[in-house]
């Protein structure tokens, strides 16, 4: 394992660590709901509040063919550090390949990222996005469980609001991809598209498509459908789950996944309770001149 390997995972582990120590903290009437990344491809362009820790869990269940299939537990902490910036850490997780060679475990890869809002509309929403990415080759390239190689990625968020209930997210995204066994890097590009509705005060349906233009360096594009719903349990929690169909010959069949959502706390102490409150201020105050406009 290489020393940036060991230093990612030790980030991540000194991240989730704070979990417990900040659980039973109170999240301050100033926060706004939980807006998770999960469970979908495309990201939304929210940042999470300024100090605090959000960490997404989730397992992911694919079955490619008969006899073929795997399991993942993906893990993502994320924290809010400016107005317009968070941080990202994740992880593939622990990994279950099977097919007809046997079966393969391990944990997967490691993701570094981070979130920065471009564009804000005049209330403070952010209208565009940058999602920049570094997929780190944690994972077993022997078993089968990655392809030992680093991926580089960034990905362009935007979305809007449709009526009263509906919204629409957009993602464009472009990375550099490890082929592994000594090849090149290939370029992929990624384009999906996520609607929402909310339903009622706590669930959010959506309905999903997504297009890869290509997957690993011998294999062509991928297109996918998914469908599911987040149910948001207050401001700190929330549950989703869904299923994904695969379009063409190169997706998975079927995949069906689920997780969890929580803001454990505010890891930034005082700073980041009075930044919240100025955030909220400040967005009051930007409402009020775009109304009188």
């Amino acid at each position: 394992m290489t020393p940036t390997v060991r230093a990612a995972i030790a980030c991540l582990c000194l991240l989730c660590a704070g979990v417990e120590g900040h659980a039973q903290q109170d999240v301050p009437a100033a926060q706004e709901a939980i807006e998770p990344d999960r469970p979908d491809v495309t990201n939304g362009t929210h940042i999470v509040d300024i100090g605090l820790l959000q960490i997404e869990i989730g397992g992911v269940y694919t079955h490619v063919a008969l006899g073929q299939h795997a399991f993942g537990t993906p893990v993502t902490a994320r924290v809010g550090l400016l107005e317009w910036f968070e941080a990202r850490v994740g992880t593939d997780g622990l990994l279950l390949q099977t097919d007809e060679n046997g079966r393969n475990t391990g944990l997967g890869n490691i993701q570094l990222g981070a979130k920065l809002r471009l564009w804000a509309d005049p209330g403070g929403v952010p209208v565009l996005s940058v999602l920049p990415a570094i997929n780190l080759p944690a994972a077993s390239a022997e078993r089968g469980l990655g392809s030992g190689d680093a991926d580089y990625t960034v990905a362009f968020l935007t979305g809007t609001d449709l009526g009263r209930h509906w919204h629409v997210d957009v993602n464009y995204g472009i990375g550099s991809i490890g082929a592994g066994g000594g090849q090149p890097h290939f370029i992929q590009h990624l384009l999906s598209a996520s609607a929402s509705v909310a339903a009622s005060d706590n669930w959010n349906p959506y309905i999903e498509a997504f297009w890869f233009s290509r997957q690993a360096g011998d294999a062509g594009a991928l297109t996918a459908v998914d469908a599911g719903a987040i149910y948001e349990l207050g401001a700190r929690f929330a549950i989703d789950g869904g299923v994904q169909i695969g379009v063409n010959g190169n997706a998975p069949g079927l995949t069906a996944f689920g997780g969890l959502s929580i803001v454990v706390g505010d890891i930034l102490g005082g700073h980041g309770v009075h930044a919240r409150q100025r955030k909220a201020q400040e967005r009051g105050r930007k409402a009020k001149r775009s109304s009188a406009s």
